[in-house]
């Protein structure tokens, strides 16, 4: 029972970058309008460092994915997003050094954790979970294509960059999937990589990185065949549905650019700004 909860956590993570169909108001936006959104979530909350507008903004995205009827979808990596903010809090407790002393973690006053610590902890760890969030509720909500078809038509970035970045990233969900899979097949067949001590490990992952490279390799043969034959780079591309820019996108766009101006004229007044 715990390999199979192990296991369908592992499967879960490998998908948190891939699309998740949904009939939602998020699903239907342009995906020039959400990857919008999801830069200006990221200015945002490079803005301000204080924790309680970092809360809003991370409330907001949260409200973003319920909306769109992903969060449900999300919730493996929030675990995952949760352990990373802890150890960023812990780091910073230890070598930050601040004023106000709280409390010691060690006896005889030792390892002190202080207020202005704690407090820059929390708002990073706040900072780090809206920000990735924020992408994968754009990637979870948008289609490979479309973002291809967006980037290529719309901001007029090279098709060749577009095409090997989305491909290297519609990959990763792919060959974790597959490293779990390798990884409980080595298992079955008496060759543990989960066990022992640190070199052992290092040693054992040796069984699972070959089968994973031999993968890899007729994974992207496969891809290099399957370009050649749909006539990739012979002409002018042509596209059987492009989304269209609704007024509702124009209005999201609009309303992230006058947030994000209206956080730095915040900023150079002061504002969100916490002194440590």
């Amino acid at each position: 029972m715990r390999i199979y909860t192990r296991r369908t956590e592992a499967a879960a993570m490998a998908r948190v970058i891939e699309y998740v169909y949904r009939e939602s108001v998020v699903h239907s936006l342009n995906p020039l309008s959400k990857l919008a959104w999801a830069l200006g979530v990221m200015l945002l909350a490079l803005t301000f460092n204080n924790v309680y507008y970092l809360l809003t903004l991370l409330s907001s995205v949260v409200a973003v994915a319920i909306a769109g009827k992903v969060l449900k979808d999300l919730r493996t990596v929030v675990k995952g997003l949760a352990f990373f903010a802890g150890i960023l809090i812990i780091l910073q407790i230890i070598f930050f050094q601040g004023q106000e002393i709280l409390f010691y973690l060690l006896p005889g006053q030792r390892l002190p954790v202080t207020c202005e610590a704690l407090y820059m902890g929390v708002a990073m760890a706040v900072r780090m979970m809206t920000v990735i969030l924020s992408f994968l509720i754009f990637l979870a909500t948008t289609q490979y294509k479309d973002i291809i078809l967006a980037l290529t038509e719309k901001l007029k970035l090279p098709y060749d960059y577009v095409f090997m970045f989305m491909t290297a990233l519609r990959f990763v969900p792919a060959f974790m999937a597959e490293a779990v899979q390798v990884r409980y097949a080595q298992q079955v067949r008496c060759c543990p990589v989960d066990s022992g001590n640190p070199w052992h490990k290092i040693k054992a992952y040796s069984a699972v990185a070959l089968p994973l490279v031999l993968i890899s390799l007729k994974k992207a043969e496969r891809l290099a065949i399957a370009m050649e034959t749909r006539g990739y780079g012979s002409g002018v591309r042509t596209y059987y549905k492009e989304p269209a820019i609704t007024k509702l996108d124009i209005m999201i766009i609009l309303l992230t650019l006058i947030s994000v101006m209206l956080a730095f004229i915040l900023r150079w007044q002061g504002f969100g700004v916490v002194q440590l």
